[in-house]
């Protein structure tokens, strides 16, 4: 029987929560001593902490979307939506990329001195615990309702934190007399950005191209296990909002009663749920042909 996802996007919903609030004071933070200072790398890592904030309200958003029960229109769930905000993430990632490496051309070609404000250190110092520790936070959070959306955030998060060290260190370059740093950290902060997003888009669009989420030959293993089973053909397996799905044709005894015959296919069901985690397993009873060729 399935058991109610409530808990579940509860769970999740207070999570972003937590993190759209922390991101907020933290960006607004980045970006006053930023543009005060004229200092590229500091304005660079505030933007980035606004996607974060953004990545938080679309998946507040998609959240509300995808905790709607199953209906006839989608009677597999809107999980989905979860998937497609994680996308979204990473879409944000991506024009931040962007929108920093267009900033350091720009100073590149300017005669434009920034400056390395105390404030800026105290804010940056400040941040990299706060993000550090949201990071790890929302990681435990996305493994305790497995949601890919929570582990997309985290890493977006996590992102920061290299993001920040790597301004702190433009900051101390600047007072040192080489303001060139400025720039070059904004580079180095464009490639970290680019590499989260890529990160979440290739593991997220592995959902919506169904990839295999198990191996087949695993689950014929475990299949071929249960009693009673004498071959498995068709096996297939795709990812989902929250664990994974499986189907498989399961072959018998031809004279086996209909009674027994369903009875181990619920073991089968059992069984490969208990071994990967499976949230939904379908099993296709039919009589041993001798085969199993898919």
């Amino acid at each position: 029987m399935e058991t109610s996802q409530e808990p579940r996007w509860d769970g999740i919903r207070r999570t972003l929560t937590v993190a759209l609030i922390l991101n907020l004071l933290v960006a607004a933070a980045k970006l006053v001593v930023g543009f005060l200072s004229g200092s590229i790398a500091l304005v660079a890592d505030g933007l980035h902490s606004v996607t974060d904030g953004a990545a938080n309200v679309v998946g507040l958003v998609s959240v509300a979307a995808a905790g709607r029960p199953a209906d006839s229109g989608h009677p597999y769930g809107h999980g989905r939506f979860e998937t497609l905000s994680a996308l979204a993430i990473g879409g944000l990632l991506t024009l931040t990329a962007w929108e920093v490496l267009t900033s350091c051309l720009k100073r590149v070609l300017s005669d434009n001195q920034p400056e390395a404000p105390v404030a800026g250190f105290v804010v940056l110092a400040v941040t990299i615990v706060i993000n550090l520790s949201l990071s790890k936070w929302e990681r435990r959070q996305a493994k305790l309702w497995h949601s890919p959306l929570l582990l997309a955030d985290s890493t977006h998060t996590a992102s920061d934190v290299w993001v920040s060290l790597a301004v702190f260190g433009s900051l101390v370059g600047t007072r040192l007399g080489f303001p060139a740093f400025d720039w070059m950290v904004g580079f180095l902060i464009t490639f970290a950005i680019g590499r989260a997003a890529f990160q979440i888009l290739r593991d997220n669009a592995q959902f919506l191209a169904d990839a295999a989420w198990v191996d087949p030959n695993e689950i014929r293993r475990v299949a071929l296990e249960t009693p009673g089973v004498l071959a498995v053909h068709k096996v297939r397996s795709r990812g989902g909002s929250r664990h994974g799905h499986a189907d498989l044709h399961a072959q018998m005894k031809a004279d086996l009663p209909l009674e027994a015959a369903h009875r181990i296919g619920h073991q089968v069901v059992d069984r490969l749920r208990d071994e990967f985690g499976l949230d939904d397993v379908v099993v296709h009873v039919e009589p041993y042909s001798g085969s199993a060729a898919d």
